[in-house]
């Protein structure tokens, strides 16, 4: 019983790649929570995501990102959009995709 004892099981150790601090992980998780509050639809690691981005990089390159739409993607104006079947096997679409930067329509 002595050894079972003497060997405890290792605890899980959170990840820490930035280097946190405890009082910076008690800021991080606070801002974090009240963040998935503010936006429920979003997933919980995004907001995570985002708050080790924009806490870890100088304000200019944030600026940068924003302001340029560095990490935004095109609009894919080529994909199925769907609708209705009819009779005829045919299939009538009725949404139409705009790029959000301009609002021109791309397909109809």
């Amino acid at each position: 019983m002595e050894e079972t004892e003497a060997q405890e099981i290792p605890r899980a150790k959170r990840p820490n790649p930035y280097n946190y601090t405890p009082l910076q992980f008690a800021t991080r998780d606070k801002a974090v929570n009240d963040m998935s509050k503010d936006f429920p639809s979003i997933p919980y690691k995004w907001l995570e995501w985002l708050y080790d981005t924009i806490e870890n990089k100088d304000e200019a390159e944030v600026e940068k990102i924003i302001n340029e739409g560095l990490w935004e993607k095109p609009v894919n104006t080529t994909r199925q959009l769907g609708g209705t079947l009819t009779e005829g096997n045919e299939v009538i679409i009725h949404q139409e995709i705009t790029d959000n930067s301009s609002n021109e329509k791309l397909i109809q």
